[in-house]
């Protein structure tokens, strides 16, 4: 029983020599938290990184002293350096710093437009090499502003404006924190663009002829709002955006939407109906006919039927059908618009087309991979919508129906 004892402790003290320990750990109070990372071109061809870095002593349990996000005094600062690449500025925005900015909780990258028209090539080339960088990383692009102000802006309903923008994300029924690594995979695709959403300065939308009674109150400034998506070539020079509507159908396509509201007049009744779809899906089937490519696109998805501003009792199949078929018109005319406008105006595979037919039929991608681009601006694309209406709410007939009987 002692020889048993001596051989347990002796083997206790040995697991102690061999376990490691962290040896390049830091303090918590001895780092500077980033969540959102700015990236802006500077002058003479430089490179401007910012970081918006938490202040802890203002951040206890999700408040600050009571306020909400929008107070004066932020839990948060903005600290930019420039250098001839990333490196270099981070090296010069380390010495405005007394702690050791730590990036392990990262949420957000943001680029300026101006730095994206110009080109991010040379910029991702350090998320590639270093292996502590998160590729659950999301990015956005500051339409007609830049990273370093967008990451100076207070939000309403968040305390930190990073976590803002990806929850305005994520409740358009996009997936989240999966940015960088999709950008990344893109760019590295034979025939594939990246496209990455597009956030704008200001809640709110500035009527044209007003801009000049807004920028006095400063109503609109406060905030941001997600303002489209934006598209890049193989170069990854961004080249353009989609609006909203133009985003989220590219996004179905892609088979990245988890759920959407789509609304469709029904001219025969006078009326329109809405519907929040789910279980969204995307096939896409490519061919070869005449010589000439042609590409299938169908979409499906199910839901639940939200606003009724018809004469229609939707417990009559015939309305149901009626309805379906509205829906199936108005996708159909909002996806093949979006796909048109990107052949004609931008001509790059935003939607992953080139992986879908190298995936699926080989020996014709590799007849056509040399000239994809002239290929997918020439392609015939046809779209075709199948929308399943599952719950039609609490009632079936309208209201409208219903006081229409009623005065009968």
């Amino acid at each position: 029983m002692k020889k048993l004892r001596r051989t347990s402790l002796f083997c206790l003290v040995l697991s102690f020599t061999l376990v490691s320990g962290c040896w390049d750990s830091s303090e918590v109070n001895e780092i500077a938290v980033e969540l959102a990372w700015g990236i802006d071109n500077a002058p003479d061809k430089k490179v401007m990184i910012s970081a918006q870095t938490i202040i802890p002593t203002k951040i206890s349990g999700g408040q600050q002293n009571g306020k909400g996000g929008g107070g004066q005094d932020k839990p948060f600062f903005v600290v930019s350096g420039v250098g001839m690449n990333t490196l270099e500025a981070v090296k010069q925005m380390q010495t405005k710093l007394s702690r050791q900015v730590f990036r392990g909780h990262r949420r957000v990258i943001v680029i300026g437009e101006s730095m994206a028209r110009q080109g991010v090539n040379e910029i991702f080339d350090t998320y590639t090499r270093d292996p502590t960088l998160k590729l659950r990383t999301d990015i956005f692009i500051v339409k007609g502003g830049t990273a370093r102000d967008f990451l100076k802006i207070s939000y309403p309903l968040e305390i930190i404006p990073a976590l803002g923008v990806l929850g305005e994300y994520g409740q358009m029924g996009t997936p989240v924190e999966m940015g960088l690594l999709n950008f990344l995979h893109a760019a590295t695709s034979e025939g594939a663009c990246p496209v990455v959403p597009a956030i704008t300065i200001g809640m709110n939308s500035v009527p044209q002829g007003q801009e000049n009674q807004n920028e006095q109150s400063g109503s609109n400034h406060n905030g941001f709002r997600i303002a489209g998506t934006g598209i890049f070539n193989k170069e990854l020079k961004l080249v353009g955006f989609l609006d909203l509507e133009e985003g989220l159908a590219m996004r179905w396509v892609n088979g990245n939407l988890h759920s959407l509201t789509v609304s469709a007049a029904i001219p025969q009744e006078e009326g329109n109906v809405s519907i929040n779809l789910y279980k969204m899906q995307s096939k896409i089937q490519p061919a070869l006919q005449k010589g000439k490519l042609k590409i299938f696109v169908t979409l499906t998805g199910q839901g639940a039927i939200r606003e009724n501003n018809t004469r229609l009792d939707l417990t009559q199949t015939n309305n149901i059908s009626l309805v379906q078929n509205a829906l199936d018109k108005q996708v159909n005319e909002t996806v093949s618009r979006t796909i048109a406008k990107v052949q004609r105006k931008y001509g790059t595979d935003v939607f992953g087309f080139s992986d879908t037919i190298r995936r699926k039929n080989l020996a014709l991608w590799r007849s056509i991979r040399n000239n994809w681009e002239e290929q997918f601006r020439e392609a015939e694309i046809s779209v075709n919508a199948k929308i399943t209406v599952r719950r039609i709410g609490v009632t079936g007939p309208s209201l409208q129906l219903k006081a229409d009987e009623i005065k009968k």
